[in-house]
């Protein structure tokens, strides 16, 4: 499909749910739905745009990452209460974004991460602690589940909002959704009950008021993904002849 932007560049959509949320852009800048709105059910979309529901449904989760929709209990996917602008900006910005290579993504994870642990120890409150071990009980719940990997980064992303910087949480917004896929796609991460140990001794550092503590738990915690992306990345590089040894 392709979409005419504000500045008239021609942008060519290749993957299904990003078809999806330009459909769903058009129809909020035609204003058939505002900010606040309940979006269409799954099913209904599904035949209204043309895609399976797999594909709406991942595209949902993707707008729901960037902020742009809410999931409320029993009420389905609502658009958030941002205004216009806010909410149209957001939407291109998540249908330009590039490809980034696996390490980059992680390594700008890890930089995000082990600074973001830093501050939540020094400007955490009674409140964000609560949230933190609520996030957390949520991914012990469900850590040997197909959604175990989209709870174990929404524990990841509640430390970049306890940090009380929301460049820090929008960046890594940026970064995760790509992070996910991939996880996903090559099962890097496998249910393991350590990472519950770790996640609980994230918070103690945060309770404790522990930065150094707490940086150097994140550093540890990420620094299996951070060794799998350097092997993918030299991996890349070699010759084609050279990947006939491995």
């Amino acid at each position: 499909m392709i979409v005419r932007t504000k500045t008239k560049k021609v942008q060519i959509l290749d993957k299904p749910e990003d078809i999806v949320i330009s459909k769903i852009k058009e129809l909020i800048n035609s204003g058939v739905l505002k900010p606040g709105d309940k979006l269409p059910a799954e099913r209904k979309m599904a035949v209204e745009f043309g895609f399976g529901r797999t594909q709406i449904r991942e595209a949902l989760h993707k707008l729901e990452f960037y902020g742009i929709v809410k999931t409320l209990p029993q009420s389905g996917s609502v658009i958030n209460g941002l205004d216009f602008k806010t909410l149209d900006g957001l939407i291109s910005d998540v249908l330009n974004l590039q490809s980034y290579d696996f390490f980059s993504l992680v390594e700008t994870r890890i930089l995000l991460e082990v600074n973001a642990i830093q501050l939540c120890a020094e400007r955490r409150t009674e409140q964000d602690i609560k949230m933190l071990e609520k996030v957390h009980k949520n991914y012990v719940k469900y850590f040997d589940t197909f959604d175990g990997v989209s709870h174990d980064i929404a524990f990841h992303r509640a430390i970049a909002e306890v940090s009380h910087n929301p460049v820090f949480k929008s960046i890594l917004m940026v970064v995760i959704p790509d992070i996910l896929e991939i996880y996903q796609r090559d099962r890097i991460c496998l249910p393991d009950s350590k990472i519950m140990n770790e996640h609980e001794n994230m918070i103690e550092c945060i309770k404790k008021g522990d930065a150094k503590g707490g940086a150097e738990l994140m550093t540890q915690h990420l620094q299996g993904v951070l060794d799998f992306a350097k092997l993918k990345l030299e991996e890349k590089q070699l010759p084609k002849s050279d990947l006939l040894l491995y």
